[in-house]
């Protein structure tokens, strides 16, 4: 619950900070100071617009209620049967193969102790 309080107030703080970024205008047509954004200013409407959206979707995440599954049947039994025998046809070759992945590539000596 205090996760959803806090949620709604940094939405609410996002969204006035995003719309004071793209319309600094306040309530009854005051103009509220303008935010200096410093080297930034260029990318104003697309900053506003971000805060904005990020807000929105904060306050979002704090009204509606929580998804995911309810605890409900299942539906079938597991697609994994982890008691299964490996098949018997299946034959494992691998000590032909490391025999040949063996040689040496490089001609250096191979490392020794140093004491």
């Amino acid at each position: 619950m205090g996760a959803r309080l806090l949620s709604l107030l940094l939405g609410i703080m996002l969204t006035g900070f995003g719309w004071a970024i793209v319309e600094p205008k306040g309530p009854a047509g005051l103009r509220l100071p303008p935010l200096d954004l410093g080297m930034f200013e260029g990318h104003r409407s697309f900053i506003g617009w971000g805060v904005l959206a990020l807000g929105i979707a904060a306050l979002l995440s704090a009204v509606l209620p929580k998804g995911g599954p309810k605890g409900g049947k299942r539906r079938g039994p597991p697609v994994v049967d982890f008691g299964a025998e490996p098949e018997a046809g299946v034959e494992y070759h691998g000590d032909e193969e490391e025999a040949a992945h063996t040689s040496r590539l490089s001609s250096s000596p191979t490392p020794s102790a140093l004491w």
